[in-house]
């Protein structure tokens, strides 16, 4: 089974239809705001499933994380998590630039590995 198999196309369109509703909103407005045209969220009401630019804008604009809506869970490591999050808020960001955006991420990975290594480890709770 592939992924875009797993992928809950219907539970998605669920969350921001949900979404739609609570704003007041119209899916014209949603069109308007993601960029994503009116006939992809039309046919995602039908169950097609969107590609990864439509999924990406309508999860941002809904505030949902695309992949809570994936059946087969994958373990994710703490620190990439952790790297992630601090990537995401370098990006958003305004005052950044896209260099400058990168080469903090790759200053504060290159920290982040570095220190991590060096932090003792808990011994196991018996």
């Amino acid at each position: 089974m592939s992924n875009k198999q797993e992928f809950d196309a219907d539970a998605f369109y669920g969350a921001l239809d949900r979404t739609v509703r609570l704003r007041k909103s119209t899916w014209k407005d949603v069109s308007k705001a993601t960029g994503v045209s009116q006939t992809t969220l039309t046919r995602m009401g039908q169950g097609r499933k969107p590609d990864a630019a439509s999924m990406a804008a309508l999860s941002a604009w809904a505030g949902i994380n695309p992949a809570s809506y994936v059946a087969k869970q994958f373990p994710r490591p703490a620190a990439g998590q952790t790297l992630e999050q601090v990537a995401l808020l370098f990006r958003q960001d305004a005052a950044l630039s896209p260099t400058a955006r990168q080469k903090l991420e790759t200053i504060v990975e290159s920290a982040y590995n570095a220190l991590k290594e060096d932090t003792p480890k808990e011994p196991p709770k018996e």
